[in-house]
């Protein structure tokens, strides 16, 4: 069995995958999943599909497990209600059985010995399979007044058909979680320090905080909290910041009380002093100062001064988001802004929730709100 990705979208290109472009992350896991290889089949990824180790393995071994005489194999993914609202909603590969169509092929190879007994009728004999992920599920926690009690769902592996720039937002997040789960596994040490932590939370949960990657040139200071997260070289962590379950990249800016949890942060980014980040995608060379700024995907050069980004609508309708084939709804309860390469957005604006900024489009408030020295002197 061998797993190919012959050619890449060029817009999967450009993007980013836990601080790696993604060709190189697709091909570092094309590299280990096929050191192991099974005989018989061959696996056909799509262009669009973004993957990660774990979703390649269920795909393994779902095959593994098969026992039926088709000569190809056809995939759909199946998630609770909670993962396909938060994650998989607007995508127009959700059918209306709630399925995920996987762009993802599987044919077995024909022993040259055997070609006289192929049977032409390759689609009398194709089947498809249902993919399911362990999910990793944790309570919400907000008030009854702003939403009904709720949980999070997570898929603990990547398996992410693109249809909308917001995808790499959710793959990202869904990474995290994957790529921290595969360390937990080969960190005893780990496990041994969580032993130790006097916090009335669960073991499971205290091994997770307890692990962390720090390279060896990051400067940390002595009261940042690091907890689950990688630090990349050249990082400089500030007083009494915290970061959980999070990736920073490259010679990041993390100035003093700055807040960063469930989010990736790509090279030669700065977060300003207290600025919280939470459940967001941040590109290279991004300037973030104020916020708080949740749920949202800053693309490389983008930037953001004291803005508001709404990420919740009060009338519980649908945030409505642009994708590849046009408008559709996004069915989560949270969702914030996405600013492309370059946009920039200043202070005292006010965005919409799941709203796209342009390329290079640079916001502001009305000039006429602005106060000037020429305005005071009047």
């Amino acid at each position: 069995m061998s797993f190919t990705q012959e050619v890449l979208s060029p817009v999967l290109q450009s993007r980013r995958l836990l601080c790696q472009p993604i060709k190189d992350f697709h091909q570092q896991t094309l590299i280990t999943i096929n050191k192991k290889p099974l005989e018989k089949w061959s696996i056909s990824l799509g262009d669009g599909l973004l993957f990660d180790y774990s979703g390649l393995q269920a795909i393994k071994q779902i095959i593994q497990t098969y026992h039926g005489s088709a000569k190809q194999l056809y995939f759909k993914l199946q998630l609770s209600e909670q993962a396909i609202r938060d994650y998989y909603s607007h995508s127009h590969y959700l059918g209306r059985d709630g399925l995920i169509t996987l762009p993802i092929v599987a044919s077995i190879t024909i022993d040259p010995s055997e070609k006289e007994l192929e049977i032409v009728a390759v689609d009398a004999f194709s089947d498809t399979l249902l993919i399911t992920l362990e999910e990793l599920s944790t309570p919400t926690h907000s008030p009854l007044s702003l939403a009904p009690p709720d949980i999070n769902s997570t898929p603990l592996a990547l398996l992410m058909p693109y249809s909308a720039d917001h995808d790499f937002l959710f793959a990202n997040q869904i990474a995290i979680f994957a790529n921290l789960k595969r360390h937990l596994k080969s960190s005893p040490f780990s496990w041994i320090k969580a032993l130790f932590l006097h916090r009335k939370i669960s073991l499971k949960k205290r091994i997770s905080l307890a692990w962390k990657q720090i390279h060896p040139s990051a400067d940390i200071h002595p009261t940042a909290v690091i907890e689950g997260s990688i630090i990349g070289a050249g990082c400089r962590i500030g007083a009494y910041s915290v970061v959980r379950y999070s990736i920073l990249g490259e010679n990041i800016q993390l100035y003093d009380g700055a807040k960063v949890e469930f989010s990736v942060v790509d090279k030669n980014s700065s977060l300003m002093h207290d600025l919280v980040l939470y459940r967001c995608l941040v590109e290279e060379e991004v300037f973030l100062i104020h916020g708080p700024y949740q749920f949202s995907f800053f693309q490389r050069e983008s930037a953001a001064f004291a803005t508001i980004m709404m990420d919740y609508r009060p009338d519980n309708k649908p945030i409505r988001i642009s994708t590849a084939k046009g408008v559709r709804d996004y069915q989560g309860r949270f969702l914030g802004a996405l600013l492309e390469e370059q946009a920039k957005v200043f202070a005292g604006t006010l965005t919409a929730p799941g709203i796209t900024i342009p390329k290079g489009r640079q916001i502001t408030c009305s000039i006429e709100n602005i106060t000037t020295a020429k305005t005071l002197l009047k």
